[in-house]
């Protein structure tokens, strides 16, 4: 199966408060649920919730 984007890149400029280069990056993060000890039944492992930031170095910023 192929991984389809809905969405596009932010335009990341004037976003990361004068660091540069301020580039798009999509943020992968686990299910917040993933911690609950709770029964298979409508389970899905496999869901991470995606979302585009705006990075410098090693920070994130929201675009």
């Amino acid at each position: 199966m192929e991984m389809v984007l809905a969405s596009s890149p932010p335009g990341c400029v004037n976003r990361c408060m004068g660091c540069t280069p301020c580039t798009p990056t999509l943020v992968v993060s686990p299910h917040p649920n993933n911690n609950l000890k709770a029964p298979n039944t409508n389970r899905r492992d496999g869901y991470y919730s995606l979302a585009w930031k705006c990075q410098c170095g090693d920070k994130l910023f929201q675009p």
